[in-house]
């Protein structure tokens, strides 16, 4: 799906306390990035971020982090955590966001122990000369088996 941009965006990702600007400084480490050592869940391809804005509501014993390249994407994503969140009045504490290529993710989680990977209606590139870019190619499912806790890897 394409977005237009949004001349908002940067400014309020600039200020927003819970995205994550500098992914690769995280890396090996992104269980501090949280106030509370809890499991770690990743979402790939995040959207608008009504999914993790959910999930991160329902379950504050998990930390989550939801990635996407569109900076545009991220600032909605931003909006709907912070929206969903003020319904129930409850700080944000469980969720980070960051812009990353998906396609380089064990660049910024390798070392990290990740126990769950979501990834909900990813671009599906239809033309056959464009099955690389695909989420779920093998290449992609690979790195994601990389970055895995080790007990999680027999799901694949």
């Amino acid at each position: 799906m394409r977005i237009r941009k949004r001349p908002w965006v940067d400014e309020e990702l600039e200020n927003c306390t819970f995205f994550i600007k500098e992914p690769q400084e995280h890396r090996g480490h992104w269980k501090e990035a949280f106030g509370k050592e809890q499991p770690l869940y990743l979402e790939l391809g995040c959207g608008k971020g009504s999914f993790i804005a959910e999930l991160a509501k329902r379950h504050p014993e998990i930390n989550y982090i939801a990635v996407d390249l569109v900076d545009t994407m991220l600032g909605l994503a931003q909006r709907n955590v912070e929206k969903t969140f003020n319904e129930v009045q409850k700080p944000i504490e469980n969720v980070l966001l960051t812009q990353w290529n998906i396609e380089k993710i064990s660049q910024i989680f390798e070392g990290d122990k990740i126990e769950r990977i979501y990834i909900n209606f990813c671009n599906p590139w239809p033309r056959p000369r464009h099955n690389k870019r695909r989420l779920t190619h093998p290449r992609q499912l690979e790195q994601y088996k990389n970055i895995l806790e080790p007990s999680r890897k027999n799901l694949f």
